[in-house]
């Protein structure tokens, strides 16, 4: 029997439920894929926790899962390059349903993988990857020659960015916690930094012999931000991408000012504008994306679980207790 996991109401990470579950119809434009994985991500545990931002928290009860892998089943009207019984992965918005047996999807955010590579590895990919992607080589302009310092470089998507930032030639100084160095270290990290035991800004003052870093890329927020002005060499970006430590501290008058003649930017990146604004270069990126992937050079560290292992999922993401992608099989 085709079932989801939901989130009934609000609350701990024990409230999550299961729940059978119908196949839906796809219409125009749309795919029906019968996943086989889907994975696991911050956006879930906030969902699952009421703290949505205002006027964008979703009805309860909630299927959550915005990416995953498995077969399409059903094809709506005027979808090209997509068959029935294809082998996909693909990334959705909030409401995709990553959790279930079905979700349908919009046919410019899914994409064909190769028969070499396993549902739980394809659903692990498009989100950290995509999101790596757009800010590494869209957003960050990043080429040959170039640094990049990537904080929470232990996570999906500091794991993705390094694999990819290395692909392209750049230097990678990678910043985590003093248990995941190591980790850091595999995924091709060219120097490393403890962020619990140094000053971040000040270590890559070091490392690049005072020049600083052309782009960093940061989840973190809070104070890194003023921290991560004076890491930037000449001309250098920050891109934010979170706020785990909350909203960028500071005052951006004060702190923009002090770093006036370096022409430095700021920008913030959610990867869904990209997402709804351009799908046809979403695609395109998703693609290439997947080619790196069966090229070796992605190389997703993932722990999976039975999709009815949610509530560990969630714990262990929320205690911090995860390195590389949680995944969650689907029998």
């Amino acid at each position: 029997m085709p079932y989801a996991i939901v989130i009934p109401e609000t609350g701990n990470h024990d409230v999550l439920a299961k729940q059978d579950q119908s196949a839906p119809t796809p219409g125009a434009g749309e795919v029906l894929i019968r996943n086989h994985a889907g994975a696991v991500n911050f956006i879930d545990t906030i969902i699952r926790r009421g703290e949505m931002p205002e006027g964008m928290m979703p009805e309860l009860p909630h299927v959550p899962g915005v990416e995953g892998a498995g077969v399409v089943e059903a094809i709506g009207a005027d979808v090209d390059g997509l068959n029935v019984g294809d082998r996909v992965a693909w990334m959705g918005p909030i409401g995709a349903g990553g959790y279930g047996t079905y979700s349908v999807i919009g046919a410019p955010y899914v994409t064909r993988i190769a028969d070499s590579v396993d549902f739980e590895t394809a659903a692990s990919i498009p989100v950290n990857a995509m999101t790596a992607y757009h800010m590494l080589v869209n957003l960050g302009g990043a080429t040959e020659g170039k640094s990049v310092l990537v904080h929470a470089a232990a996570g999906g998507v500091g794991t993705m960015i390094q694999h990819i930032a290395k692909h392209l030639g750049m230097t990678v100084i990678a910043s985590t916690s003093t248990d995941k160095l190591d980790y850091a270290k595999a995924q091709g990290a060219n120097y490393v930094i403890d962020y619990r035991k140094e000053d971040v800004a000040a270590r890559v003052l070091e490392i690049t012999e005072g020049r600083g870093v052309d782009l960093s890329l940061n989840p973190i927020s809070g104070d890194t931000l003023k921290s991560d002005l004076t890491a930037l060499a000449p001309l250098g970006t920050v891109v934010l991408f979170g706020f785990l430590a909350g909203p960028p501290a500071g005052t951006f008058g004060k702190d923009l000012a002090a770093h006036f003649q370096k022409s430095v930017a700021v920008r913030a990146s959610d990867i869904y504008t990209y997402f709804l604004n351009r799908p046809a270069e979403f695609n395109a990126d998703l693609v290439k994306v997947f080619q790196l992937l069966s090229d070796g050079v992605l190389r997703p560290q993932i722990t999976a679980l039975p999709l009815e292992g949610a509530s560990e999922a969630h714990r262990r993401l929320e205690a911090g207790e995860t390195t590389g992608k949680l995944v969650l099989s689907i029998a």
